[in-house]
């Protein structure tokens, strides 16, 4: 006989619930006094903070089998605060009732427990920030709409998984099937089934996909920051953290050396000792004669001698240990941030060099399609499949123009990381490059045996560069682009402890479809390059994790871009731009008033229902609603029916300028002021040459770009200003 899960459906409840025996009343006619001293489990009461059952698994860990009260909310409360007495209780009740009295009569296994806690927490998190104090106040639809924002911010993962949406759903159905003997006992419930249509299978489903596409990239005020920084420290810094390590390898050990002796300090060779205290003796000496480099620009050296430390400050085995978790986490998020990997393909990758390219391990050069770069990627073990089965996966870490020597910051990273871990190599209990290096003040010693590093220490690294080394003190209160008032604020009371791994990819997604000017020449270049590279080779295509965050950031940037003209702070521009502040007059009355996190949720269901597909380069955006007018494919003859996306072999910006499909907003501003002041150059050049006949084209494109840019609220005054001061210094005479 099959086992078959029951559907939660509007059934006839039985009159006669099953209690186990016991000496008192039905639990729902028990007074709060009764119930406080009632057995709700053979090893808890009903007053207890904890409420134990008995593992009925061997090898089960505690929590699995335990609901703890006194849990902590995501507000930072606690259940047990006064504040939530009321919900508390009917909390208890309810569990209770699934536990001892459920209405199908049989109860959930002890090792579920832990599940039933993290459902509670969920719903009650989200009740407390609403002001929602018992079942029949709860606004399930709400809930069902909130979630998917919800779940991204107070999740660390890459993606929002089905089981993770159905923890934050796992308590309402026995809100509905509980529902007579919880208003018997006192508490006031849910007025009808909320998944009389759908099972919650489905909802999990479309909420998980929803979830992941809510996760947002870092701010720009926090990404530019944090990226210029990960640049810095690759640079001299790693380089003398590097030679600092030598502390570690310890070479003199067991080695004869020369030491002075006696009462006339004579000469004499002995063996440099093993033990702890001939090897805090050398590391002393070490501190002391080690100086760091001083960087270009700098007149001092960037970081203070080792030995020159006060009391009360941290002593040189500790700064060490600071430096290095510096140098290991700079290089951890430059090549996550860079290739849009996730985190546990970095955790994943092997330590070690290729015998035949030199290259780190698992690295490899290929020539993209058109012949002009080389790229590099790195093959990885992607941990999450559909099948549930670990595949190789590709991911390009950078790339160069054919014939350079320059190596791209991930693959530095890379060789940085298995240098800085050299000294532990050899004990090593895995081939993973980065190991973990255990908890205190100091650094292991080169003969322990250290294990790979984990996903959870790595995301907690990154949190401390972040708080240590990035400097978040002037962040303004809100972010230019942003989806909620205030969204800095903590950022910078935090130091950075919002920060998630997954924002990392997001950023990646970003900066394909437009390098931030203010980044440090590395970092634009790297992005540059990639952005470049990653059309001609067709490395997002074949990559389905790299095409959803592309996706997902390009529908989050079309709802910003979307949100920020109905709010009248960015104006559109382009044929597209004219029709959609047209669309969204309606909209923009809808929104005016509320306050910015409320508006942006109706802006994304206005682009949902809408289903406005968007396609984003450095010049502006494709929005293909009109496709039999789409100007790249008309050049190209290209049939009506394959007309899904932009043609990225025929598009170029003079085209897309007059094609109805065309909008841009300020984030495309740079790309058109460059424009406009380049081509103006040339031409007004030529003007004083005397011949302007074969300019007319460039006179048109500076002519469009300054229409453009007008129309997006750029002062094209100071940019004429700009071009007169660079023909008047051309022409000054020698």
């Amino acid at each position: 006989m099959k086992n078959t899960l029951t559907p939660v459906i509007d059934l006839p409840l039985p009159e006669e619930p099953y209690l186990p025996p016991h000496d008192h009343r039905p639990l729902w006619e028990m007074s709060p006094a009764e119930f406080d001293e009632f057995q709700v489990t053979p090893l808890s009461k009903g007053a207890d903070s904890v409420w134990m059952w008995e593992r009925t698994t061997p090898g089960q860990p505690k929590s699995v089998a335990q609901v703890n009260w006194a849990m902590e909310l995501f507000d930072g409360s606690r259940l047990t605060d006064t504040r939530h007495a009321l919900r508390l209780e009917w909390a208890k009740k309810l569990l209770a009732l699934i536990t001892l009295a459920p209405v199908g009569g049989v109860a959930p296994a002890a090792g579920s427990m832990g599940r039933y806690q993290q459902g509670i927490n969920w719903l009650l998190s989200w009740m407390a920030q609403r002001g929602m104090q018992t079942p029949n106040e709860l606004d399930v639809d709400a809930y069902l709409e909130d979630l998917p924002r919800y779940i991204s911010e107070r999740v660390d993962e890459d993606e929002i998984t089905l089981s993770r949406v159905q923890q934050s759903l796992k308590i309402i159905p026995h809100l509905w099937s509980e529902r007579r003997l919880l208003t018997k006992w006192g508490v006031p419930t849910l007025h009808q089934n909320p998944f009389r249509e759908h099972s919650i299978f489905y909802y999990a489903t479309m909420l998980a996909t929803k979830a992941t596409g809510w996760i947002p990239p870092l701010p720009d005020e926090v990404a530019v920051p944090v990226y210029n920084k990960i640049a810095w420290w690759l640079g001299q810094p790693a380089e003398d953290v590097v030679a600092l390590m030598e502390y570690v390898e310890d070479p003199v050990a067991g080695t004869e050396i020369e030491v002075m002796v006696g009462k006339y300090k004579g000469i004499r060779k002995l063996k440099a000792g093993y033990s702890a205290p001939s090897r805090r003796s050398r590391n002393h000496r070490f501190f002391a004669d080690f100086t760091f480099g001083t960087l270009p620009g700098e007149s001092k050296p960037w970081h203070t001698a080792l030995d020159e430390t006060k009391e009360d400050e941290k002593g040189p085995h500790l700064q060490s240990r600071l430096l290095f978790d510096a140098v290991r986490d700079a290089c951890a998020m430059s090549i996550q941030g860079m290739s849009g990997m996730r985190i546990s393909e970095l955790m994943g990758i092997e330590a070690g060099f290729d015998a035949v390219n030199g290259l780190p391990r698992g690295v490899r050069i290929e020539l993209s399609v058109s012949g002009l770069y080389e790229l590099f990627v790195i093959r990885t073990v992607l941990s999450k499949t559909e099948a549930g089965l670990p595949r190789e996966m590709d991911w390009v870490l950078g790339v160069r123009p054919k014939g350079s020597m320059d190596e791209p910051l991930p693959v530095r990273a890379l060789r940085l990381l298995n240098r800085l871990h050299e000294p532990w190599r050899r004990h090593a209990t895995t081939p993973r490059l980065l190991l973990a290096m255990a908890g205190g003040k100091f650094l292991a010693v080169k003969t322990k045996g250290l294990p790979g590093m984990s996903s959870d220490k790595m995301r907690d690294g990154m949190k401390r560069f972040i708080a240590h080394w990035v400097d978040l003190t002037g962040l303004p209160d809100e972010s230019r682009h942003k989806i909620k008032d205030n969204d800095l604020i903590e950022w910078r009371e935090s130091k950075g402890h919002v920060f998630k791994t997954h924002m990392l990819r997001k950023s990646w997604a970003q900066f394909m479809f437009a390098v931030d000017p203010s980044l440090m020449p590395a970092i634009q270049l790297q992005f540059h390059h990639l952005s470049m590279a990653m059309t001609d080779s067709g490395y997002i295509g074949s990559n389905q994790s790299l095409l959803s965050d592309m996706e997902s950031v390009a529908t989050q940037a079309r709802n910003m871009m979307i949100l920020e003209s109905v709010l009248g702070i960015n104006p559109l521009a382009g044929r597209m731009g004219e029709e959609l502040e047209l669309a969204t007059r309606k909209l923009a009355e809808q929104v005016k008033a509320l306050p910015t996190s409320d508006a942006y949720k109706e802006v994304v269901k206005f682009c949902e229902q809408a289903q406005l597909p968007i396609f984003f380069s450095p010049h502006g955006a494709c929005m293909p609603m009109k496709t039999h007018e789409m100007r790249c494919h008309d050049e190209s003859g290209t049939s009506l029916l394959l007309r899904k996306q932009p043609n990225t072999r025929t598009r170029q910006p003079s085209l897309c300028a007059g094609c109805s499909c065309f909008v841009l907003d300020t984030r495309h501003a740079d790309f058109w002021a460059s424009r406009y002041l380049d081509n103006w150059l040339a031409y007004k050049r030529a003007a004083r040459s005397g011949d302007v006949s074969d300019f007319k084209v460039i006179k048109e494109r500076a002519e469009q770009a300054g229409k453009l840019l007008k129309k997006i609220g750029v002062k094209v005054e100071q940019l004429d200003i700009k071009i007169e001061k660079t023909l008047e210094v051309e022409h000054v005479p020698a």
